[in-house]
């Protein structure tokens, strides 16, 4: 296969469940449809950042530089051909920075940009003896509900949905036996789980497992690049009830 140049990975989408600091960026190799030579970089714990997003907390641009710098190439050299976003589910600030970032590199680079919907970057984070099989990952956990999609050895099986733990129990009674989900999973959903025997997995939120899933996925328009929201945004809900009151 031909060297393809590298392809630039941005993992933040979960940043309160991402450990120490808000995710990470990788780069590698792009051969074909495989990545190869990752090297990743965490934002929010080596630079001005700590974890969060705006103001002068916003380590994600940094990491990048420290990153490109230390594997040699700069992102207007030409060498940069694909530019892969987690795009959430997770955080709606962080995603939003996450896309703002992806498609300004992608533009001023010439870079291809691939969206890569975070629930394929947790499967593809995982091992692969808890790839195979029905599984199931559950995100943005709130109040009784969470974004939940089922895979069947590796492919979705239909859209993720927002479910709470009713609507949880007849996918996890279904086949379903492991269910990959952080801390934010409610407990009445993490209860059905258990209760119909599903194995239950914290997820890694991995900038390298993004860029993998990115270099077999189809680029898009840069500027079709956007967050995947699971709920309307809170700033919205609160704007639609003012005005209905």
């Amino acid at each position: 296969m031909s060297d393809n140049g590298y392809i630039l990975a941005i993992e933040i989408s979960n940043p309160g469940s991402a450990g120490h600091g808000a995710g990470s960026v990788a780069i590698g190799r792009l051969i074909g449809a495989s990545v190869t030579h990752i090297d990743a970089e965490p934002v929010g714990a080596g630079g001005r950042g700590s974890g969060g997003f705006g103001g002068h907390d916003d380590d994600l641009m940094p990491a990048i530089e420290r990153l490109c710098t230390r594997a040699g190439i700069h992102p207007r050299s030409g060498h940069l051909r694909r530019v892969g976003v987690s795009i959430a589910p997770g955080g709606y600030t962080s995603t939003r920075v996450a896309c703002a970032a992806g498609k300004m590199i992608a533009e001023a680079s010439g870079a291809e940009c691939v969206a890569v919907p975070t629930a394929l970057a947790v499967l593809e984070a995982a091992q692969s003896t808890l790839r195979s099989g029905r599984v199931a990952v559950a995100l943005a956990g709130k109040g009784e509900t969470a974004w939940v999609q089922v895979f069947e050895n590796g492919e979705p099986r239909a859209p993720g949905t927002v479910v709470d733990s009713l609507a949880a129990a007849p996918m996890f009674t279904s086949g379903v036996r492991v269910l990959i989900a952080d801390r934010h999973l409610p407990a009445p959903i993490r209860a059905a789980a258990e209760s119909a025997g599903v194995r239950l997995v914290e997820p890694a939120f991995d900038a390298a497992a993004c860029a993998r899933v990115a270099a077999r996925t189809t680029p898009i328009d840069p500027a079709e690049l956007v967050p995947l929201y699971p709920r309307e945004p809170d700033a919205v809900t609160l704007w639609r009830a003012r005005k209905k009151g």
